[in-house]
């Protein structure tokens, strides 16, 4: 599999977990100003298992989409401090991951993400 595609399923599955975690939380709100107290809520249940999910993929695919530069993980930052030369840390990666060039966390490299 090409590593531009693994990249962009990546990012995809940060841009899923995000959009599951906020509708968790308005349907968890909505069920407690709304819903009955006798209703079911496997919705969150449904819900919060499609987010634990979307993170899972996220981790996996994370550890295969690298700098080519400095072979460090695109989108996992750790408890270091990105590179003054990025434009913030791993969520400002993901959001302009869809833009064709993005710069390291790690190294502060342009990264042109098309041709990884």
């Amino acid at each position: 599999m090409k590593k531009s595609i693994i990249g962009k399923l990546d990012v995809l599955s940060v841009f899923i977990a995000w959009a599951l975690l906020i509708v968790f939380f308005l349907a968890l709100g909505y069920g407690k100003f709304f819903s009955a107290p006798e209703d079911s809520a496997t919705h969150l249940l449904y819900i919060f298992g499609a987010f634990a999910g979307a993170v899972v993929i996220h981790i996996v695919l994370a550890f295969f989409n690298r700098c080519p530069h400095c072979n460090k993980c695109l989108t996992v930052q750790g408890f270091k401090a990105p590179h003054p030369a990025s434009s913030g840390d791993w969520s400002k990666v993901v959001w302009r991951w869809f833009s064709g060039s993005i710069v390291c966390i790690h190294c502060g490299n342009r990264v042109n993400i098309n041709g990884l």
